[in-house]
């Protein structure tokens, strides 16, 4: 599944995850003891995550 990752310093990237869990993406984000979050092949700075939402892809016919 595509995902989009926006930042606090306005940055967008777009990463490819097996399965979306909203669930555990907001916990460790909210883990005080982790300063680092690995959402598919990014590595970000838990604390400069703003959003993460699935990117709905429409197939053209």
């Amino acid at each position: 599944m595509l995902i989009e990752i926006t930042t606090h310093d306005g940055v967008t990237r777009k990463t490819t995850v097996e399965t979306y869990d909203p669930v555990a993406i907001n916990e460790s984000i909210n883990n005080g003891e982790l300063l680092t979050v690995v959402i598919g092949d990014l590595i970000i700075s838990r604390i400069n995550v703003k959003e993460v939402m699935p990117v709905e892809v429409t197939e053209v016919v």
